[in-house]
């Protein structure tokens, strides 16, 4: 594998988010613009590309079972569940040598505008899963009535870029999202 064969970050953004300057998907498309993406969701418009990348299978949804808007599965929906370290191999590559997963899509969104996302998005539901295992509280403090072990979304991608092994991607981030968290408590003091 080549250092151009990487998993690439599509952040499905609620309409609401490119306003807020509590969201931390920006950090992201800012230091990676060549691994993360922005695609504005829609309910009636859905994106063509990102819809055909669910339905091929290039395309993994990162999204915790445990809140699924419905309690049915279907192979159709079963995924990964990232509780070691993945590689970009396993992420890349089908089993039968073929072209794997390209593409995480991520919902950046408050956890309610993300379920409301997943119940009107059937290509969403459809979708085979990526879901974090992680053991870490959230540090992200921003916003109220999120879940109490949800992340946001700069936090998911850390996460997964660390799983994917690239350390010095997650770390830069990382930095990033400290000196966002300091400049956002400043200004909310």
């Amino acid at each position: 594998m080549t250092g151009r064969e990487r998993v690439k970050f599509v952040l499905l953004t609620h309409e609401r988010e490119y306003e807020r300057a509590s969201n931390t998907g920006q950090l992201a498309l800012a230091a990676f613009p060549e691994l993360c993406s922005r695609v504005p969701w829609s309910r009636i418009a859905p994106d063509e590309a990102l819809k055909q990348a669910c339905e091929s299978g290039e395309a993994l949804l990162l999204f915790p079972k445990e809140y699924d808007t419905d309690e049915t599965d279907s192979g159709s929906r079963m995924g990964l569940s990232v509780k070691q370290a993945i590689t970009p191999e396993q992420l890349l590559l089908k089993k039968d040598g073929g072209q794997g997963v390209r593409q995480v899509i991520i919902l950046d969104a408050t956890w309610q505008e993300a379920r409301k996302m997943m119940r009107q998005s059937p290509y969403l539901q459809a979708a085979r899963r990526l879901t974090l295992q992680e053991s870490e509280p959230s540090r992200y403090r921003l916003r109220r009535n999120q879940l109490s072990q949800g992340l946001c979304t700069i936090e998911c991608i850390i996460s997964l870029m660390h799983s994917l092994g690239m350390s010095q991607e997650a770390q830069q981030l990382d930095e990033a999202f400290d000196l966002f968290m300091l400049d956002h408590r400043q200004v909310d003091a």
